[in-house]
């Protein structure tokens, strides 16, 4: 049989395997974030499908970018939550080579291409406390476990080499990804408070927590990845009230049309008001400079765009092919 006539199946051991180096990722997602923000991706807003009350999610998530070796097109199938584990996979064609390339399964190479595009976020927004400014000592604060925390402090850990993590969630100590010097915190405040790089990463049934405006310092990034979940639209407003905040994402439509799908926030809740910039944007302005000169609180609230996707598993993909990983199947 051709290898033509056949598509190459990634379970999730294949993909922690074949995962490119945190640095590789962090480029990959940029690239991609680029992209999207120029038009020269085609990135429609992810589709939720309606499972009925109390179900868990689906998403059906298209785009085409080009990748390493060409243009490719495919698409990103994830569901999960309401107690159920999140996992899916993603689909990668390259257009005009005779059909489906690769399945990837997805549950490790999202937990992935998430921590990358807040890596991305860090490399555009890096905060500007005042001990940032004049270049001290830095420490930060993840809101949740599970494996996001796992790949956050990854990511941490080389873009923020030294400095410690508070960490504060429902998980025991020993699930937590604790490196020398990170902690325990006994709060949300006890975490967040002082700390210049804060990420939120809760399961999105958690229960909404009261989170005082002054745990948040002047000028922190915030890397928000749980939607509204931890970081309410009110919470948005004080902050605005008290200083400088801008908010950027991956994908301004997508942005655009969670909001409009009333799941960053609500009249009770408050609604996040709309994004300021894409990443992409400012990957792209970035030789030019235009950084903040004073403390600017940003709110980088990503919320997963299958580009970012895409080229992860192309990449993923071309390694695979290179090693003979993982399982061809007829077509």
């Amino acid at each position: 049989m051709s290898k033509t006539a056949q598509t190459r199946y990634l379970n999730e051991e294949d993909v922690a395997s074949l995962l490119p180096p945190i640095e590789q990722q962090i480029t990959l997602v940029e690239r991609a974030l680029r992209d999207v923000a120029s038009g020269a991706a085609h990135q429609p807003p992810k589709m939720p499908l309606d499972l009925g009350g109390g179900a868990p999610f689906a998403h059906a998530m298209p785009a085409a970018i080009d990748g390493l070796g060409g243009r490719v097109a495919g698409a990103k199938w994830i569901s999960g939550g309401g107690g159920a584990p999140i996992s899916g996979v993603v689909l990668v064609e390259r257009p005009g080579a005779s059909g489906l390339r690769g399945i990837v399964a997805a549950a490790a190479l999202t937990a992935a291409r998430t921590a990358a595009v807040s890596g991305a976020g860090l490399h555009v927004a890096p905060p500007t406390t005042e001990r940032a400014r004049v270049g001290g000592a830095l420490s930060a604060a993840i809101i949740g476990g599970g494996v996001q925390a796992v790949t956050h402090r990854a990511v941490l850990q080389r873009l923020a080499p030294g400095a410690p993590v508070a960490f504060y969630s429902r998980r025991a100590a020993s699930e937590l990804p604790l490196l020398p010097g990170d902690r325990i915190a006994i709060s949300v405040h006890d975490a967040m408070k002082d700390a210049d790089i804060i990420v939120t990463a809760v399961a999105f049934d958690t229960a909404p927590r009261e989170i005082d405006l002054d745990s948040i310092t002047l000028g922190a990034t915030l890397l928000v990845v749980d939607y509204a979940t931890t970081i309410s639209g009110a919470l948005v407003d004080a902050l605005r009230t008290r200083g400088s905040v801008r908010i950027l994402t991956d994908s301004a439509s997508q942005f655009d049309a969670t909001r409009a799908a009333g799941k960053l926030g609500s009249a009770s809740t408050g609604v996040w008001p709309a994004a300021d910039a894409q990443i992409g944007e400012l990957l792209s302005r970035a030789a030019s400079g235009g950084a903040p000169s004073g403390a600017v609180t940003t709110l980088v609230n990503h919320l997963g765009i299958s580009a970012c996707d895409l080229v992860l598993a192309d990449a993923i993909l071309t390694a695979a092919e290179e090693r003979g990983v993982g399982t061809l199947l007829p077509r």
